[in-house]
Parts: C-alpha cells; structure tokens; sequence
C-alpha cells in the first residue's frame, strides 16, 4: 500500500481483527497473502522464529492455566505477522506527515516527530545488534545468558546516550511546539478497497455475523 494513512488504519483495523477473535486473525491473515509481499515482509527467519517461539510459550502457559492457548497462539501470532508487514512497508517521514495530515502542525508534528525518531532508534539498535553478531562470530563467541545480559545492558545505554543527543540538538536548534509540513500522499491502485475490505473484517470479527443477523431479523 503506498498510502501511508491507509495503511496505518487497516494496520489498526486487522490488528483489532486479530486480536478480538480467531475468525478475525484468520481473515486478517487471508487479507495480508492478498494485498502483502507476503513473506519478503517479514523479519529475518531468525527473529521470527525466536518471537514466534516466545508467543508459543505464552500459550503453553496459559493452555496449562486453564487459558484458550491455541487461540491465543493463532491471534498474536497474526498480529506478529501484520505488524511485520506495516513495519517493513513503511518509508522514513510517512509517520510524520501523517500525524500532520490528522492532527494539525501543532500536535501532530510532535506526535509525527517522536514516533519518527522511535522508529530512528529501532533501526540504530537492529544496527548494533548486527555489529555484535558480527563481533562476536569473529572472536568465535556464542549467544548465553553470561553474554547477552551484559550486551543488553550496552545497548540500552548507548540509547539512552543517543536520546540524550538528540533532545540537546533539538533545543540548540531552538525546537519549542511544532512545526510547518506541506504533507502530500500517493494512494495506489487498491489501497482504498484494501483499506476498506480490513474495516469490514474488523467490524465482522468485533460483531460476529450470527449477531448482525439476530439485529436485521
């Protein structure tokens, strides 16, 4: 989807989909084979794995609770899945012209700007993380707990370093509220049904079609 502001909102509308029934994920899953990339939209198969791995011991937990586990395995699952799908899609500056778009130069070019500069910080801790990877296969170390908790800690901090950094440059270059941004948007082809077809799937998997029915009758 090229439209940043359609995709945002069947982002949210499946996203609720999935997570509100297992019929929804189900159709939110079919919607992401027909309108994604599909698989060249997720993350590293590594990543996938260990998240997804993470998520099946979640279920596990709560299906020896007494919990639905498998629903909650198939729902977060596909929730993984579509916000893969909207995090890889996405462009730098799209988040920023739409909260623009929505909420004015005021409010929503510091909503715009802080969600920018999140995003900013994921792709500098990817990068650090692969520099580590990097480091570590050539002193020939392996991933344990004895080496990640102290990585961890470095990255963390070296963020908060970074953060620090940019809320110094801001106030130097005399950031108060706000901001000027002539936002413009290019809608492809089917972005509009796309968008369309997850609000119907969000409504069906919130109310489920037998209660649309009982209404009509």
């Amino acid at each position: 989807m090229q439209d940043p502001r359609l995709r945002i909102l069947a982002t949210v509308a499946l996203s609720v989909a999935a997570f509100v029934s297992v019929a929804g994920a189900v159709a939110a899953l079919a919607w992401w084979a027909l309108f994604t990339p599909r698989w060249r939209a997720l993350p590293h198969p590594k990543a996938l794995a260990g998240v997804i791995a993470m998520i099946a011991a979640t279920a596990a937990l709560s299906a020896v609770s007494g919990g639905d586990g498998l629903s909650y395995l198939i729902r977060m699952s596909v929730i993984l899945v579509i916000a893969a799908w909207a995090y890889a899609d996405r462009q730098d500056g799209e988040l920023l012209d739409g909260a623009v778009w929505l909420l004015g130069t005021r409010t929503g070019f510091e909503i715009g700007l802080v969600a920018e500069m999140g995003l900013q910080n994921l792709h500098t801790i990817e990068r650090d993380v692969a520099q580590i990877r990097r480091a570590m296969a050539i002193k020939g170390m392996h991933p344990s707990i004895r080496t990640i908790v102290p990585l961890a800690t470095s990255i963390v901090v070296n963020q908060l370093r970074r953060t620090r950094d940019q809320a110094k440059l801001l106030d130097v270059r005399g950031y108060r509220h706000g901001g000027h941004i002539c936002p413009t948007f290019t809608t492809g082809r089917y972005d509009t049904a796309a968008a369309i077809l997850a609000l119907i799937i969000a409504f069906f998997a919130y109310i489920p079609v037998r209660d649309v029915f009982i209404v009509v009758q």
